[in-house]
């Protein structure tokens, strides 16, 4: 077995130092996001459920409540697993009742992910202050991203596809992350992206087959019920993604948007599948090209990770930005870039912020600029106001510039440190 040696510095005394260190900052983790929860959010310059899709989950519950079943008597975009965080609020009958118990359902999964970054620390930076610096780092990304935190699943999908993925990385329980990844992908589908990482740092190896079977128990089963009772509506969940077209925030939009403020290209702007979309002479063309170059830069990122998969095995601290890049690898050319995607960044963000100035700020950057754009500016930029337009242009040029520095800096990675660990 390939697992990592027992630390000395973990037995007796040191032991007991490190547990203590970490809790202490896991507490600090817990405490900064209630203030952000219950200070930060409800005194934006919008209102904290502003464009929110709690009104769709709630729907979703009552049909439930009703004796519907998903899938079978009416259509879910969903995997399994992210129906019973819809349910788990309420029945669907009091929607007042309903918002309150959701947002504290995303609290809650919120101070899970905040455990999960100062464990992940705790795990990469053995001695020093870092398990704390990333109690604070973390909830300044959240506190960034805005009150769309509460009102979306998204943090949900971010403790499966990032906060524990890294922690269950850096102590090298190669199979237990792709279990958890498994999960995530039954909530959400995009936790998959991971999993090429994974199996590239476990190697060719008996570990590395029991966490693709792990992934594959946990990925699959959860859709084994429906597929039976209802084949039709399963497949819906996974076309329903495959048929959507150009949403306006995507990166892909960009070249279209310009094109519109020069006066060379007008756009109109559409609704369908839950959001708004670009319908313009090459938004079609864009929306084809979203698959391929998505595909592109994930093999591009995994290449990286594959080349320097000895230094991440044995330099930890490099792991979140594998994970980060990886991460915007999968969103930087999609055809739909919805702001609540930006959420699972924040665990590696927030990690990175603390190792890598430049990549952290960045993200930070973005992270802050989609807040700005949504939901304040958003019905502006669907009126295709210029201001909202240039807000949004500023927030792709930077993701894509946070991926490219992410790119560059995992080609970059000293071959010459694979050595050792940093200790902070």
């Amino acid at each position: 077995m390939d697992r990592q040696l027992a630390d000395p510095a973990q037995d007796g005394v040191g032991g007991v130092l490190a547990r203590h260190r970490t809790l202490v900052a896991v507490c600090l983790a817990l405490l900064l996001q209630t203030i952000v929860f219950s200070l930060v959010y409800p005194n934006l310059w919008y209102g904290p459920h502003d464009i929110s899709d709690i009104t769709i989950y709630f729907a979703y519950a009552a049909k439930i409540a009703s004796g519907l079943r998903p899938y079978k008597d009416f259509a879910i975009e969903y995997p399994p697993l992210a129906v019973p965080l819809f349910t788990v609020a309420g029945n669907g009958i009091d929607f007042a009742s309903y918002q309150r118990w959701f947002s504290f359902e995303m609290f809650v999964f919120t101070l899970a992910s905040a455990a999960a970054v100062v464990a992940a620390a705790a795990a990469i930076w053995r001695s020093g202050a870092r398990p704390f610096a990333a109690a604070v780092s973390f909830a300044l990304f959240t506190a960034a991203m805005g009150a769309i935190v509460e009102n979306r699943f998204d943090i949900a999908v971010g403790f499966f596809f990032v906060a524990l993925c890294i922690w269950l990385l850096a102590v090298k329980e190669y199979e237990l992350a792709g279990l958890v990844l498994g999960l995530g992908f039954a909530v959400k589908l995009t936790p998959a992206v991971l999993l090429p990482v994974v199996l590239l740092l476990a190697g060719w190896n008996r570990r590395a087959l029991w966490t693709l079977v792990l992934f594959g128990l946990a990925a699959i089963l959860p859709f084994v019920p429906w597929l039976i009772v209802a084949p039709s509506g399963v497949e819906h969940s996974f076309l329903y993604h495959l048929d959507r077209p150009l949403q306006i925030e995507s990166v892909l939009g960009t070249p279209l948007f310009v094109a519109h403020l020069l006066g060379r290209l007008w756009i109109d702007v559409g609704s369908s599948f839950g959001s708004q979309s670009i319908d313009a002479d090459g938004a079609a063309l864009m929306a084809r090209l979203s698959g391929p170059l998505t595909l592109l830069a994930l093999g591009l990122t995994y290449a990286l990770v594959a080349r320097r998969r000895a230094l991440l095995r044995a330099a930890p601290r490099h792991l979140p930005l594998a994970v980060f890049a990886t991460a915007c690898a999968f969103m930087v050319f999609g055809k739909v870039l919805s702001p609540q995607y930006f959420i699972w960044l924040l665990p590696a963000a927030a990690l990175l912020l603390l190792d890598d100035l430049l990549v952290g700020v960045l993200a930070l950057l973005t992270v802050a600029l989609t807040q700005v754009g949504f939901p304040g500016l958003y019905w502006d930029l669907v009126y295709l106001e210029r201001p909202a337009i240039l807000v949004l242009l500023v927030r792709d040029a930077l993701l894509v510039a946070t991926f490219v520095v992410a790119l560059v800096r995992l080609w970059r990675l000293a071959p010459a440190a694979q050595g050792g660990e940093s200790t902070g």
